[in-house]
């Protein structure tokens, strides 16, 4: 008789799992099929209708996601989504904490945030009470829904697109609520990804939303969402619900004016929430750095006490409008929350031996002229120490937007900005000085690829035009021909580590993509020596 032998189970790892990942249509390239549309067409509208049916295949219908108690804080925006959303989550996680110690009713319960994009690890996109969830965890619960999807596929059900998984985007938009949902996640922070209005998050439905927020607005992915600030202010405001609070900071005119209308609308008031005079007081030191992120602080502020609020909450949580007032208070968890706050690459400051690195994944015209003010002040206040630093290096990159335009706002605004006086103040006696001037703002400058490691080039044509415009640019800028272009970030950061050799005090910014950011963030985890193994052999570099 045949015995027959069942086949070796599939081998399912975690790798696996980034590897099936990856082969998930793009972001990059939605957006480059919505630009390539013919012009009597707006591929947009289909966006929420295929997501609902992905939705659907992946066991949720959208309508119940509210359901089982579960409600949902929606942030959008151009600039600082990410940073509101990890504020808030850290105030909410103070009173979790109560909670979890039995020292509170449990109303916040698990707290899941997702964020996007990621810096280092996929998971970082998924969090729960504070944590990026495990490789076991995102294993098990990526493949879940993986097979879900297949058995619809098997079934016939991919009539309508032909496709057997939902884009990148999609699929972990999906995942995080699949995760939430079996997780036990009672609150959940969800930034959006592109836009609002078609962006794959706006699923959700009113009775799941408790708060909605919309951050500083500014010209983005135009391809997608329009050529002016009055039709990205339409997209973003997309989130708004009926019956759902919603919240905005200073804004434009003409933004606020359409975000008006948008939450009219939706019979809602639109409440701006301007800079808290709390954060303004000399004993309170925000845990983000960079002044704008004062403003930020003060619309997560306004959204945490709004969710409090709703959901039964209230002792000692302010008003919307009581806030303006609260001249030197706040409840202990939201002082607390916003001074222990962290964010990885933006305005982070990093210290390894004499390098001292200043990162910020800033990729729009309004961030990188808040990072050139930021850079600049921190510059000012170096060379007024004991020690001042001895080089300044760049290593910049941007390939999906516009990264001249970019580089160009950054130098101009490091050279024209002038911080008030009494911002800069010498250690010793604390008087104000005169405004620093340089003859160049960067000793050297590298332009790179958002590759983080040289080998991973080996035996490729790697195309560096983009970088080698930005290098010819920035000579003509800060008339620096000290300036070197690469195809990986391990080169760039080879160099800032020749520069410091010896007692060398080097400050270094890292700016022009969160891409780039998280390449750097991977070649420092490698360690020193993995980058000292290879003598470096562009000895001119530094001549």
């Amino acid at each position: 008789m045949k015995i027959s032998i069942p086949p070796p189970p599939v081998r399912r790892t975690y790798e696996d799992a980034l590897a099936a990942l990856q082969t998930l249509q793009l972001n990059s390239a939605i957006r480059t099929a919505i630009a390539d549309a013919p012009q009597d067409t707006d591929p947009n509208r289909r966006a929420i209708p295929e997501m609902l049916e992905w939705a659907r295949k992946a066991g949720y219908e959208a309508a119940e996601l509210g359901n089982q108690g579960q409600r949902y804080i929606h942030v959008a925006g151009t600039n600082g989504k990410g940073s509101v959303c990890v504020m808030v989550e850290n105030i909410l996680l103070q009173y979790r904490r109560a909670e979890v110690e039995g020292l509170k009713e449990a109303r916040v319960g698990k707290i899941g945030l997702y964020t996007s994009p990621h810096l280092v690890t996929v998971r970082e996109r998924i969090r729960i009470d504070g944590v990026s969830i495990s490789e076991s965890l995102f294993t098990h619960y990526f493949y879940e829904l993986w097979d879900r999807f297949e058995t619809a596929a098997s079934n016939g059900k991919n009539h309508d697109t032909g496709e057997t998984q939902p884009g990148y985007f999609r699929y972990l938009t999906l995942l995080a609520i699949h995760v939430f949902r079996q997780e036990g996640v009672k609150t959940a922070i969800m930034e959006c990804g592109i836009g609002g209005e078609y962006d794959s998050t706006n699923i959700l439905p009113a009775n799941a939303v408790a708060v909605s927020a919309i951050t500083r607005l500014g010209i983005d992915h135009t391809s997608m969402l329009g050529g002016t600030i009055e039709e990205i202010a339409w997209h973003k405001g997309g989130i708004m619900k009926e019956g759902v609070p919603v919240f905005t900071m200073d804004q434009p005119s003409e933004a606020l004016g359409v975000l008006e209308e948008r939450a009219a609308e939706t019979g809602m008031e639109l409440n701006v929430v301007h800079r808290l005079p709390v954060l303004e007081t000399a004993d309170f030191f925000l845990g983000l750095l960079g002044d704008f992120q004062s403003d930020n602080a003060s619309l997560a502020t306004a959204v945490a006490a709004s969710y409090l609020r709703g959901i039964g909450d209230t002792e000692g949580i302010p008003l919307h409008q009581e806030l303006g007032n609260l001249v030197t208070v706040l409840p202990q968890q939201f002082e607390h929350g916003l001074e222990t706050v962290t964010w990885p690459g933006r305005c982070e400051i990093r210290k390894d031996g004499n390098i001292e690195w200043f990162l910020d994944g800033a990729h729009t015209i309004e961030s990188m002229e808040a990072v050139g003010r930021w850079f600049r002040t921190k510059m000012d206040e170096a060379h007024l120490e004991e020690q001042p630093p001895t080089a300044t290096m760049l290593i910049f990159n941007q390939d999906e937007r516009d990264g001249q335009a970019l580089l160009q706002k950054l130098l101009l605004t490091m050279v024209s900005f002038e911080p008030p006086a009494s911002d800069i103040r010498e250690a010793q006696n604390i008087r104000p000085i005169k405004p620093i001037r340089y003859l160049q703002l960067f000793t050297y400058a590298a332009f790179c690829t958002n590759e983080p490691f040289t080998a991973t080039n080996e035996g490729k044509n790697v195309n560096l035009k983009l970088q080698e415009g930005m290098a010819m640019l920035y000579q003509g800028l800060d008339g620096n021909a000290l300036h070197m272009v690469y195809g990986s970030v391990e080169e760039a950061v080879r160099l800032a580590m020749r520069v410091s050799e010896g007692d060398e005090r080097v400050l270094v910014l890292v700016t022009g993509s969160l891409h780039l950011v998280g390449g750097l963030l991977q070649v420092l985890e490698r360690g020193k020596e993995f980058l000292v193994e290879e003598p470096c052999d562009d000895e001119q570099d530094l001549d």
